[in-house]
């Protein structure tokens, strides 16, 4: 149980480290698929669309009217679509979050029943960001800058939980925080 314990704070601390920090908004998310991505599924859908008015036309027996099979045509093709969209979400946004792009890209493709891509939202890393005294790029999981040794989650020097900008005291044990840099 004790060695289970440090992993799951250290989960707990990203998770809210991200919803304090990571504001993300679902337009800005669409914004990083690759634009031939975006263009080979508009591609994808059309090449459905006239397949199936070609297979309408030339099949023998015309008993599916022509609107059926222009459906069935269109949501397989947005099925489509729409994983490859995924996929390439998901290799823009390990990039820019420090991952290996490749294998977790090659993880959500050959992971059967999209068991890949839940895998992948689960354990992607925080978005880095800027040291607030240098201007350094560092992952959120630093506890200090790597260029100038800003603490970047300060602590109580007494109970080692971590404190919040602007705290007097410490809220586990209530020892007074003054010199305590806060990030």
């Amino acid at each position: 149980m004790s060695e289970q314990t440090p992993k799951l704070n250290e989960h707990v601390r990203v998770i809210r480290w991200r919803m304090r920090y990571e504001k993300l908004q679902f337009a800005d998310q669409l914004r990083i698929i690759p634009r031939w991505v975006i263009g080979l599924a508009v591609v994808l859908f059309v090449v459905g669309q006239v397949v199936a008015q070609i297979v309408h036309v030339y099949t023998l027996h015309k008993q599916e009217p022509l609107l059926a099979v222009m459906g069935v045509a269109a949501g397989a093709a947005l099925v489509l679509d729409v994983l490859l969209l995924l996929f390439g979400y998901i290799n823009r946004d390990a990039k820019r979050r420090g991952m290996n792009a490749t294998l977790w890209t090659l993880l959500a493709i050959l992971v059967p029943y999209l068991i890949g891509v839940i895998i992948y939202f689960l354990l992607r890393e925080p978005l880095p960001y800027n040291c607030p005294q240098c201007g350094t790029t560092v992952s959120a999981r630093f506890n200090f800058c790597p260029n100038c040794k800003y603490n970047l989650r300060p602590a109580c020097p007494h109970c080692r939980h971590e404190v919040r900008a602007g705290d007097k005291y410490c809220p586990y044990c209530a020892q007074e925080l003054k010199g305590v840099t806060a990030a």
